[in-house]
């Protein structure tokens, strides 16, 4: 029997034909393995529960959960998996049904888990406003904060029981960062 070597450059086909084995990253034409805490995970799925009720109730997008994205100018082939993105509803005609999508999300959101690298964070945060995407929230369910990257390069930091709001991204969108996290385990006496 003789032994294939592994491909050392990568394809954004490649990252398709893999997920049956995983979700993945192509940076640098290499795979960069998703993987999350279950913090992090239970995290997500609370972000994403509390935006889907308010984006679908009125019909204002998607939001779409690690979904890959293949929309970055400075790197065509680069694919970013956002832990979750909203598209607003009249940019979705430029998504297509199979694939990467092609355009940029209007919020990508990033949940911090141990195994995250700041370095990482860094150049996905670059990535993403490279791309055009106008907010971006890193949620860390560790530090019980959030922190908000805008296009035109400001940032904020809202603690627990500061509000989180839309901009005028997501219009409308308000809530208590507290109410987008897990609640803090008490030990038990």
């Amino acid at each position: 029997m003789t032994a294939i070597a592994a491909p050392t450059h990568f394809t954004p086909d490649d990252v398709l034909r893999l997920e049956s084995d995983g979700l993945f990253e192509l940076v640098d034409n290499q795979l960069v393995e998703k993987r999350m805490s279950f913090l992090a995970n239970r995290t997500a799925s609370i972000v994403c529960g509390r935006l889907f009720a308010f984006v679908d109730g009125a019909a204002l997008g998607v939001i779409c959960n690690e979904q890959s994205f293949q929309c970055f100018p400075h790197d065509p082939e680069l694919i970013r998996r956002p832990d979750l993105a909203f598209i607003s509803a009249d940019r979705l005609a430029g998504v297509p049904d199979e694939g990467h999508v092609p355009i940029a999300p209007d919020i990508a959101i990033e949940v911090v888990s141990p195994n995250d690298k700041v370095y990482e964070l860094e150049e996905k945060l670059s990535d993403y406003r490279s791309a055009g995407v106008k907010l971006t929230w890193v949620v860390n369910p560790r530090a019980r904060n959030i922190r908000i990257y805008r296009l035109d390069k400001t940032t904020a930091e809202l603690l627990e029981n500061d509000e989180l709001s839309g901009e005028s991204v997501l219009a409308g969108f308000s809530i208590l960062v507290k109410d987008l996290l897990p609640p803090e385990e008490r030990p038990s006496a």
